[in-house]
């Protein structure tokens, strides 16, 4: 009994953090969902390509951002409305589960497919990337595959770094990253299944993935010793 009542209360803790969307405090808290937080991750990564120039450090918070918006992409790509497309089968489940039962009980938190698995997802042909006839999956050329592979290793290394001493050589990064915005932008843009109802944040987007272009190639044109 005393475990269950612990459980209640870490519940009602998390919940007064995270509030539902349909109890905002427009003064007060911070308001975001998955539009926002991917815009948001690739204004950061433009931000920060602007500044790998003259401190190469700041490519671990470059490619963090590019990474969650990478994810934050395929996730409204992916995602059919009720966001369990994208949640891991047995959190999906579980919430269906929740949902056809008692609804006394806290709303199960669900966790995120990983994400090359959801690289994977928007590759698939079978996937929700194509729901309709007007949109369609992500087919990758050249090295984009070989690139978000790096990307994610190269995350996982800064997020999760070990004491040892790593070095990492620059002349990739920006081609990684180049490849990786590709497919961002043709998530954003060309696969039908993102709709930009929020002007503001469309137009904040093409903004950042201009100034991302625009500062890879500054970067890319500086490791090869002035030469594009």
């Amino acid at each position: 009994m005393k475990q269950k009542n612990n459980a209640i209360q870490e519940e009602k803790d998390y919940q007064a953090i995270f509030r539902p969307k349909e109890e905002p405090n427009d003064q007060e808290d911070l308001k975001t969902d998955e539009w926002i937080e991917a815009v948001s991750d690739f204004e950061m990564f433009s931000e920060q390509l602007q500044r790998v120039i003259y401190d190469l450090h700041q490519w671990k918070w470059a490619v963090i951002a590019l990474h969650s918006g990478i994810q934050g992409m395929m996730i409204l790509a992916l995602n059919v409305g009720d966001g369990l497309s994208v949640l891991q089968k047995k959190d999906a489940e579980q919430y269906l589960c929740w949902k056809k039962g008692d609804r006394s009980e806290p709303v199960p938190r669900g966790k995120l497919v990983p994400f090359l698995d959801l690289y994977k997802n928007i590759k698939d042909d079978k996937s929700p990337m194509n729901r309709s006839p007007d949109t369609q999956h992500f087919v990758p050329k050249g090295t984009q595959d070989k690139s978000i592979k790096l990307l994610h290793h190269l995350r996982n290394e800064f997020m999760h770094f070990t004491p040892k001493r790593w070095i990492l050589n620059r002349e990739g990064l920006p081609a990684m990253a180049s490849d990786c915005l590709e497919i961002a932008e043709f998530l954003a843009w060309e696969s039908g299944n993102i709709i930009w109802y929020e002007h503001d944040l469309k137009k904040r987007l093409k903004i950042a993935f201009t100034s991302a272009r625009k500062s890879l190639s500054a970067v890319e044109k500086e490791y090869n010793g002035g030469t594009s």
